[in-house]
């Protein structure tokens, strides 16, 4: 603190100590970014980065995309199918994941 300046005292009330203000909330709720932190291996980078040169999208799209696929096929199939065909995706075989897929047609 510089000389001869005295610090600003506060001029409210009790209750304006203990409630946010609205001009705060309102400024927070303008910025509403949610921060997405991935912690992925070097062959899941490998293929964001192999998807979004042949999508030519932003790696956030394609992660949201992932992330409802995944959330929605969860909804659709239940968690006991899900775990099977995420079984049969960790095999990282396309030949046998069509295969493994043709029986969920009706």
């Amino acid at each position: 603190m510089s000389r001869g300046k005295l610090p600003k005292l506060f001029d409210g009330s009790v209750n304006d100590l203990t409630k946010p203000s609205k001009k705060k909330e309102e400024k927070v709720a303008k910025k509403e970014k949610m921060q997405k932190t991935l912690y992925i291996s070097r062959d899941m980078n490998r293929k964001l980065i192999e998807l979004y040169g042949e999508e030519g999208r932003r790696q956030s799209i394609i992660v949201e995309d992932a992330v409802n696929l995944y959330y929605y096929l969860r909804l659709a199939i239940g968690e006991k199918k899900l775990r099977e065909l995420m079984e049969a995706v960790k095999r990282e075989d396309p030949d046998f994941l069509r295969e493994y897929l043709s029986k969920f047609k009706p």
